[in-house]
């Protein structure tokens, strides 16, 4: 066991490139909440704090956790908290109530309609449209904080109404497939094997729907392009579905007649030259006007995925121009550390 510690799981499954070191931090924690590991979680939250994970994303996941893995095992994994930042001197102010995004309206179930009416009725008021809304966590992380558990809990059938509900968020086949390689070390082979065969039901990640990557010298990192589509008769539109992993964006580019990006899941960046970065989130609707340079793409902790509309002229949509330099890849200015709004 101990040369499988030192050599696989250490020194092959933790240091893997398909997901990041916080990233493989937050969803080692999620799942210690889940399964109520307090002995495990106390070491690796403080390596997940080390890994780049805030004190607010990280006491973001215990209230997510709390719904999903019931109150019980947050209050075990809360005392673990208040230890781990005791000792490092967090700053408790900090960590005061974040508000969630507005929500979109939507209808009150009739309690008629339900056998347990509250409980429906908390589900949309409480759950999709506060807990889900909240921006302590981005949604792609909190999408792989809530698989995380579910796995962690064998209770991977609920995945698929997830996805219904939140898209992918931004969250790739790759990165969830790495997810569940690692969470395999940490909640068992057969947990994660019944996750797997889900996962194989969820048109976004089945093998049979993986998107093609499209070819690097128009983008930096690993981008996807699905369902490509082109009016029809003198109609010069034409469009597809792109994804974009963490890190990833196009290059500088112009459309002859302008550009709509419609973000579906995710959040992300995009620039116009000249004027400051701007933060992509879901249903976000972006009109970047004929002729004007610019660049989209993911952020550096999450994925995007987005309907790009334009119109060809003399068979041309696009003019790319030069590469998006590392300097250049930066959100928007923020007036607090954990990088949210």
């Amino acid at each position: 066991m101990a040369a499988y510690t030192d050599e696989v799981l250490f020194g092959q499954v933790w240091p893997g490139p398909g997901l990041t070191q916080r990233d493989r931090s937050l969803m080692v924690i999620s799942a210690l909440i889940a399964i109520d590991k307090p002995a495990q979680l106390r070491g690796h939250l403080g390596r997940a704090l080390d890994n780049g994970v805030t004190p607010v994303e990280a006491s973001g996941v215990l209230t997510h956790l709390a719904f999903y893995a019931g109150w019980p095992s947050a209050v075990i994994s809360l005392a673990v908290f208040d230890e781990v930042y005791t000792a490092r001197d967090v700053d408790i102010a900090a960590l005061a109530p974040f508000a969630a995004r507005p929500a979109p309206s939507r209808p009150t179930p009739a309690a008629e309609d339900a056998f347990a009416p509250d409980f429906a009725r908390l589900t949309d008021t409480v759950i999709k449209d506060d807990l889900w809304r909240r921006t302590d966590l981005v949604p792609r992380d909190r999408l792989l904080v809530t698989i995380s558990a579910l796995t962690a809990l064998g209770e991977a059938d609920q995945i698929p109404g997830l996805i219904r509900q939140t898209s992918t968020a931004g969250l790739t086949r790759v990165e969830v497939g790495e997810a569940l390689t690692h969470l395999a070390f940490y909640v068992g082979w057969p947990r994660v094997t019944r996750a797997l065969e889900v996962l194989e039901t969820v048109p976004e990640w089945s093998a049979a729907g993986a998107a093609s990557t499209v070819p690097s010298g128009n983008f930096t990192g690993r981008v996807a392009v699905t369902s490509p589509f082109e009016a029809t008769g003198d109609s010069a539109l034409s469009g597809a579905t792109v994804t974009f992993e963490a890190g990833a964006r196009s290059r500088w580019h112009r459309h002859p007649h302008g550009q709509l990006l419609v973000v579906t899941s995710g959040q992300g960046w995009t620039q116009i030259e000249g004027e400051p970065v701007r933060e992509m989130n879901s249903g976000d609707v972006i009109w970047t006007p004929p002729g004007v340079s610019h660049w989209h793409g993911g952020t550096r902790s999450s994925g995007l995925t987005h309907v790009a509309v334009s119109e060809d002229r003399d068979g041309a949509p696009v003019q790319w121009l030069e590469h998006v330099t590392d300097a250049q890849f930066v959100g928007p200015a923020r007036p607090f550390s954990s990088n949210r709004r």
